[in-house]
């Protein structure tokens, strides 16, 4: 009798052990996600600012704050929206230059306006703008496909070989400068005019913030300082101005 009870026992313990793996490893995997929500709950923190807060916060954003500040554009974006900033990066001031930069802070107008160059009204995120340029790429196919009925072989042969397919994926969108910026969209990068997009969907009460390395300057300014152009050597300014070198004018000067 004792026998029997004893292998019961045994029995009933073997079975209970899979029980005890099964929730040792569930509460193992509920340790495991604390560290995941800690991060989640630190990148709603941002949800929680407007984009000029935002933009005050961020080390890597002080010359664009000190910008914003200059121009008189803190309340705008403290309270205005929603828009979408392309928030140029230090180093992309730096790139600019010390000369530039202090000119255009010098400046309120022009700092004003490339500021507002950066803006957009409404908010558009990496997917939103991934979505428009996929649009416009299938809108420019099928345009190419009816263009090709009616153009001929030349056309048939240039849409075979991709010919006019270069602004397929981009989109454009209007600033608050008045002008407008070109959105391209490749293999999930996206480039704002010459500018990459290196942190994207930075969230905030009025708007949505994507960080990028070049300061986008309108066609119709120029940032030239005068620096710059007294370091022209002066044989490149006289070629310049004349269309002809500096020794070809001498000898003109001496045959006359």
């Amino acid at each position: 009798m004792r026998r029997w009870i004893t292998l019961c026992a045994c029995i009933l313990a073997l079975l209970a052990m899979p029980f005890a793996v099964t929730a040792a490893v569930v509460g193992d995997e509920n340790a495991t996600m604390t560290p995941g929500n800690q991060t989640g709950q630190m990148d709603n923190q941002t949800a929680n600012m407007t984009i000029a807060a935002y933009i005050e916060q961020d080390e890597n954003l002080t010359r664009l704050a000190e910008a914003v500040s200059v121009a008189g554009l803190y309340d705008t974006l403290n309270t205005g929206g929603p828009y979408t900033v392309f928030a140029p990066s230090n180093d992309a001031f730096d790139a600019l230059g010390n000369d530039t930069v202090n000119q255009l802070m010098n400046e309120t107008d022009n700092l004003t306006a490339v500021l507002q160059y950066h803006v957009v009204e409404g908010e558009y995120t990496s997917e939103n703008l991934t979505g428009m340029a996929g649009n416009q790429t299938g809108n420019q196919t099928g345009n190419q496909t009816g263009n090709q009925t009616e153009g001929g072989i030349l056309e048939i042969f240039s849409g075979l070989l991709g010919m006019g397919n270069e602004t397929g994926n981009m989109s454009t969108l209007q600033t608050l400068s008045g002008e407008e910026l070109n959105v391209t969209v490749t293999d999930g990068e996206v480039m704002v005019e010459n500018a990459r997009v290196t942190t994207a969907d930075i969230n905030t009460t009025n708007g949505v913030i994507h960080i990028i390395d070049q300061v986008l300057v309108p066609a119709s300014m120029n940032l030239t300082t005068a620096e710059n152009q007294t370091g022209m050597p002066t044989e490149t300014m006289t070629t310049m101005e004349t269309g002809m070198p500096t020794e070809t004018m001498a000898e003109n000067q001496t045959a006359m």
